[in-house]
């Protein structure tokens, strides 16, 4: 039986090497941009895009949502005001158009246009018209229909998952932005051209929600903190020159301003004693403040407090540092 075992799970492994080969050439990297590929909106799976590509900021750029345009050819007068508003079903493809404004003026020369993201993908037929008005908007091929903007990389088809990156000529990031099938989801950091926090705001699936963050730009040392010198025999005067020279032992000097060094460096200042001084913090629930919202000053004197639910203010509360 043992034996059986063996023959069988060598028989699989071969399977599965010679499938490897004819599909993917033997190419590991093949195999991992199918496996982002089909990983787009898993952001759980292991290596999926969502986790594992990083591409420049410049590379990016916002696509718009649907709409319907109606464009009335007649040569002596063009109708006006018509409003198409599409019905979806559970995957979110155009089962019909509701005519929510008809219009007015129009001909029987109107052709429909839809324009945003991914419209070449849809087939319209031409607008019904009685006495003026847009009647009827007949679909010839449906495809998806997309009601906000979503961001891709250049020359891409679908939207992107992944981080965006801004990168000075340095190599230092100063703007990491993580994005789920287009939206903002994630963490969205900006750094100094130090690698200083600026600001940390959590997203879900494109709309605000989580904690915001904003920082002043000037580390706080500990109390405690002796200077001391690097292995080159520079004197550290701050924890944070410190923690900077560490860093480039740990990840090296090109390495530096990447986005695990950043978040390295953040981590180890305040695990070792350091703060960032907080300038506002805000919390925000679908999109809508939600939670507390409070403002300090450089030394941490409280300015403001105020208290959201929903989107509403219910408490405000100012102070006044000088008493």
């Amino acid at each position: 039986m043992k034996k059986f075992f063996l023959v069988l799970s060598a028989v699989l492994l071969a399977t599965f090497l010679f499938s490897f080969f004819i599909a993917f050439d033997g190419s590991t990297s093949k195999l991992f941009l199918q496996w982002q590929s089909l990983t787009r909106d898993r952001p759980s799976l292991p290596f999926s895009a969502y986790k594992t590509r990083r591409v420049k900021q410049s590379n990016i750029e916002w696509k718009q949502p649907n709409k319907i345009l109606f464009v009335d050819n007649h040569l002596f007068w063009k109708g006006k005001g018509a409003q198409a508003l599409p019905e979806l079903n559970s995957d979110g493809e155009i089962v019909s158009f509701v005519i929510v404004d008809g219009g007015y003026g129009y001909s029987d020369s109107v052709k429909a246009i839809a324009v945003g993201i991914h419209a070449e993908n849809f087939s319209l037929g031409n607008p019904i018209v009685e006495k003026g008005k847009i009647k009827s908007l007949p679909i010839l091929r449906p495809s998806m229909w997309y009601h906000e903007p979503l961001a891709f990389v250049k020359d891409e088809s679908e939207p992107f998952s992944g981080v965006a990156e801004s990168i000075l000529p340095s190599g230092q990031i100063i703007l990491e932005t993580p994005f789920l099938m287009g939206k903002y989801h994630g963490n969205v950091l900006k750094y100094t051209t130090q690698g200083i926090p600026v600001f940390s705001k959590e997203y879900n699936k494109g709309e605000k929600h989580g904690t915001h963050i904003f920082w002043f730009q000037d580390p706080l040392d500990p109390d405690d903190y002796k200077p001391t010198k690097s292995k080159s025999g520079e004197l550290l005067p701050s924890l944070w020159a410190k923690v900077k020279d560490d860093a480039v032992a740990k990840f090296g000097t090109r390495n530096i301003g990447s986005g695990d060094a950043n978040k390295w460096i953040v981590k180890t200042y305040r695990i070792r004693g350091g703060e960032f001084q907080v300038q506002l913090l805000e919390h925000w629930k679908d999109n809508k403040r939600h939670g507390l919202f409070e403002g300090f000053d450089y030394l941490g004197n409280k300015t403001f407090k105020d208290e959201y639910k929903s989107g509403l203010r219910i408490k405000h509360k100012t102070f006044d540092k000088t008493k």
